[in-house]
């Protein structure tokens, strides 16, 4: 039996010591991530094989989703481990990847199916700083605008002034569920969500950026490594009342990440039209199209 362990922050260490052989860009398997929702999915890890494993589970205990293992070599042997565990414990198995992520000669063992919802959007991080060309003139317009309008600031967070940022999550929220009052329990999570990477803003390494006018917060932005060339993003918030708040300080981050990254992953959008058309609109380098892999019983 593989013994797993949840994941904490403390253990970001750990971590740290497999990330430098991950080249995946997909954002489930970031630390942060799995950090911040584990009141949802629960996300747990064990070493197996040399390979770090990461897991998700949609149902507790009982139906569990894997990530593709990561290490400097012997993923297939940890997923075999992983097959041979499922089956004594008896709960169904799912990977949740690229598709040619899993190797082919598990390819007769897996029902697979694309989850367009989940598809991540990778950008590159000089598209969104230079918003050069034709098809990006409508942002540079919307930050042309912002900057007639407003005397602001780009404000780089740490672990002190990160805390301001909740009075724009309240207000997005509170504003959120007024307009969609059926989805208010997922504002609500991502609101803790939120609460967590700031409580440890350090831990988990996040890098964040706000842009004040006044003195005020009016948006924020909060991320972290994938690897040593992609960055995630986690949160974007902004007052809506203020025109131009999101285009502009999804410009400045990509203005002010380290040099090192090249790419910027800006993850799903879980089948909601008003993101979804957000994130086509700045014409993303590629999706990063996942697939729910499927052990066949």
């Amino acid at each position: 039996m593989i013994v797993f362990k949840d994941v904490t922050p403390q253990d970001k260490e750990i971590f740290d010591s497999f990330y430098k052989y991950k080249c995946l860009q997909n954002s489930e398997s970031s630390f942060a991530n799995l950090c911040a929702y584990a009141f949802l999915y629960y996300g747990q890890y064990a070493i197996v094989e040399n390979c770090l494993v990461t897991r998700i589970h949609f149902e507790r205990n009982k139906s569990l989703c894997y990530h593709y293992p990561i290490g400097p070599n012997g993923m297939d042997k940890a997923i075999e481990r992983i097959i041979e565990d499922a089956q004594e414990q008896a709960y169904n198995l799912h990977f949740i990847c690229e598709h040619s992520e899993l190797p082919s000669r598990f390819a007769q063992r897996f029902r697979s199916e694309a989850k367009r919802d989940f598809f991540d959007y990778l950008y590159l991080r000089e598209d969104l700083q230079t918003l050069k060309g034709k098809k990006l003139q409508a942002k540079r317009n919307h930050i042309n605008k912002f900057n007639k309008l407003y005397s602001w600031q780009y404000e780089q967070l740490d672990r002190d002034s990160c805390f301001e940022c909740m009075e724009v999550e309240e207000k997005w929220c509170k504003s959120s569920i007024e307009r969609h009052p059926e989805a208010e329990k997922e504002y609500l999570n991502e609101k803790r969500v939120i609460e967590f990477l700031l409580n440890n803003f350090e831990q988990l390494g996040i890098f964040g950026g706000a842009i004040k006018i006044e003195g005020r917060i009016v948006a924020f932005s909060l991320g972290s490594k994938i690897n040593d060339n992609t960055f995630d993003t986690h949160i974007e918030k902004a007052d809506r009342d203020i025109e131009g708040a999101f285009a502009i300080i999804n410009q400045q981050i990509a203005l002010h990440l380290p040099e090192n990254y090249i790419y910027i992953n800006r993850e799903e959008d879980l089948g909601m039209e008003g993101l979804r058309q957000a994130k086509l609109s700045y014409h993303p380098f590629r999706m990063i199209e996942k697939h729910i892999h499927t052990l066949i019983p």
